[in-house]
């Protein structure tokens, strides 16, 4: 019995999705409305036979798992400690902690942390604490003017 594997289709604004097959790469825009709100996979079947299922990502900003070891810096509780940075976007980041009681929404942090590309660049950002979940912590970075960070950001998230 074969395994049947999942692919993220990411939708388009006009709530639209573009499947390709992996086996024999047909394209098919369907409407993903209707799976709005929710963690939707769906199974598919091509016409070539093969079966596969599609999760739908409805975020607007592409989100790049990664798992980079970095530090933070709670400036409000005068805190710090280790994080594994697990996804990386233009707008923020995800990490995780054992030190997740150093936590409250809205809090202003510095997260700094070294990606695992060739130049191994250091990023070090301002953020705000926008969501806490057990030992999960969701950042938007503060908007500034670091334009190197935001190129170094860029060609690691498209690599």
């Amino acid at each position: 019995m074969s395994k049947i594997t999942t692919h993220t289709v990411f939708v388009r604004p006009d709530d639209t999705a573009v499947i390709t097959c992996c086996n024999c790469r047909l394209q098919k825009i369907i409407p993903v409305s209707s799976y709005k709100g929710r963690k939707a996979q769906v199974k598919i079947k091509c016409r070539c036979k093969n079966v596969f299922t599609v999760y739908f990502e409805f975020r607007k900003k592409f989100r790049k798992t990664t798992n980079l070891y970095g530090k933070f810096i709670n400036h409000y509780r005068k805190k710090t400690g280790d994080i594994i940075v697990k996804n990386l976007s233009f707008e923020g980041l995800g990490f995780t902690t054992m030190d997740i009681d150093k936590f409250k929404n809205g809090d202003k942090i510095e997260v700094s942390f070294e990606l695992d590309n060739q130049d191994r660049t250091t990023i070090k950002k301002e953020a705000i604490v926008r969501n806490i979940r057990k030992n999960n912590v969701g950042c938007e970075f503060v908007k500034s003017g670091q334009c190197a960070f935001e190129s170094s950001l860029g060609f690691y998230l498209m690599s």
